[in-house]
């Protein structure tokens, strides 16, 4: 239902998003930044409008700090303004010789875009009564960080990039916070605790979409599988009603180009969903949108991400892919400053969304400590596999992402299978060694290939010792 409801307001809201036009004299400012907005610290923040050709433009952080600019022949302006340590509250005051904005309760801190589908955008309030979040009473009512803000870019579709989106920054609190990103929430309050500075979450998510739609025709055109569906696209424009959520490029445009420069410390990502049965596709476009986004903001901003969770798709065309999807999740971490949450020992089966989106927040965070707030001691990662050694009967299987060792579950250890050249599997017996796992099967003379949890509903029996699962994988390629 969610999803038709989805395709129904592309329609409508392709409307919806401005964009600017020359003849529009008017001083401007992109309405991300308006009152309560997050400014990353310690570094120089992008601000950008637009005014009358021509014009000189003042931008004054109440910190002592300003920057100028002159609007081109395009009535476009932009700046470069000196952020301090996180503080705050401050003013930022944007003028010409002939008007004036005023931006209050202006905050300094870290700044993270959260994205995705379902599983980032479901609120810490939940889809009752089928999709909730554990303890969502008690969270919302825990809820007061007024360090903590939220800026929920509003869904929108468009077959061209636009430069501007609606929204508001708005502040953490029992009323505000049922409608944050559950995920987004649990990764802020982290920070905030950890760190002791102000959050901003940049959220632009929406369910039942694919990872295409995120993408802009510049990088889809690289893997040439959509290149006729956009040409179409763009050819019917003007018809409406052939244009929603699930086409390509799309939501990019309305919902990641609005945003792009606005100076961030870095990205979140959990979907995968709405890719699933196209596994051998995702392995190309998933990293393919990482290097998209990083062109776009001119940066190779820190990307962590969620592995699916467990999970029984009924579609036929689906059955039994949803472990192949998450296998292909695993080539985001060929790119530089990627990392992967896995969610095997979390999965929920009546649903494809998660309720315990507090372990996917501090999983997501523990990334984010370790990597770029310093905190090394930190381990972030669950086991990944890095190759398998042939021994005989035996396969030993070799991981990243061990931290202080290798443990099962009570249960003890499972899902794991091995294969001869044939990729005929058959189920393994395992047992951890020298923080490596030794698998073998009586069936299974000369095993070249293994396997682990590659089935839609397996669910995690290897950690590391931190408590963090290990991921779907499998060595045959």
């Amino acid at each position: 239902m969610r999803t038709r409801l989805i395709l129904f307001f592309s329609i409508i809201s392709l409307a919806t998003h401005a964009t600017y036009h020359p003849s529009v004299q008017k001083l401007m400012v992109s309405q991300l930044f308006s009152d309560h907005v997050v400014l990353q610290q310690k570094t120089k923040v992008n601000i950008w409008g637009w005014a009358s050709p021509g014009q000189k433009v003042w931008v004054i952080g109440s910190w002592d700090k300003q920057s100028t600019a002159v609007t081109g022949n395009d009535g476009k302006w932009k700046v470069r303004l000196s952020t301090p340590s996180a503080g705050g509250p401050y003013k930022v005051t944007i003028r010409t010789t002939e008007s004036a904005i005023e931006i209050k309760d202006v905050l300094i801190g870290e700044v993270w875009l959260a994205s995705g589908q379902s599983n980032m955008d479901i609120p810490l309030k939940g889809w009752p009564p089928g999709d909730t979040i554990f303890n969502s009473a008690q969270e919302i009512n825990n809820a007061e960080y007024q360090a903590i803000r939220f800026r929920k870019v509003p869904f929108g579709v468009s077959t061209t990039p636009l430069d501007s989106a609606g929204g508001n920054w708005v502040a953490s609190s029992p009323g505000t916070a049922g409608n944050f990103s559950a995920a987004a929430y649990f990764f802020a309050v982290q920070l905030h605790k950890k760190l002791k500075v102000p959050i901003g979450i940049i959220q632009s998510s929406i369910g039942g979409t694919p990872a295409e739609a995120w993408t802009s025709k510049g990088y889809l055109s690289k893997i040439g599988d959509f290149n006729n569906i956009i040409a179409q696209q763009e050819m019917s424009s003007t018809n409406r009603s052939k244009i929603n959520s699930n086409s390509p490029t799309v939501l990019f445009n309305a919902m990641i180009n609005p945003i792009v420069p606005y100076t961030i410390k870095g990205i979140i990502w959990y979907q995968g969903e709405s890719n699933v049965g196209r596994a051998e596709q995702y392995k190309r476009l998933f990293p393919n949108l990482i290097e998209d986004w990083r062109n776009k903001w001119r940066e190779v901003l820190p990307f962590y991400y969620v592995q699916l969770a467990p999970n029984i798709y009924k579609a036929a065309d689906q059955h039994e892919q949803g472990q192949k999807l998450r296998a292909a999740q695993n080539y985001g971490l060929n790119l530089p400053k990627t990392g992967m949450v896995s969610t095997l020992d979390i999965g929920y089966l009546k649903t494809s969304h998660p309720p315990q989106k507090q372990q996917v927040g501090e999983r997501l965070a523990r990334f984010a400590l370790k990597n770029e707030y310093g905190d090394k001691r930190l381990v972030a990662s669950g086991p990944i596999f890095k190759k398998c050694i042939v021994s005989g009967s035996n396969l030993i299987i070799v991981f990243n992402g061990v931290g202080s060792g290798l443990t099962a579950s009570v249960q003890g250890l499972d899902n794991f299978e091995i294969a001869e050249k044939d990729s005929v599997y058959a189920k393994a017996v395992a047992r951890i060694e020298n923080n490596k796992v030794i698998v073998s099967s009586a069936t299974i003379s000369h095993p070249v290939f293994v396997r682990y949890a590659w089935g839609d509903t397996n669910v995690a029996t290897l950690f590391n010792k931190e408590g963090l699962p290990a991921a779907t994988f499998t060595s045959e390629k």
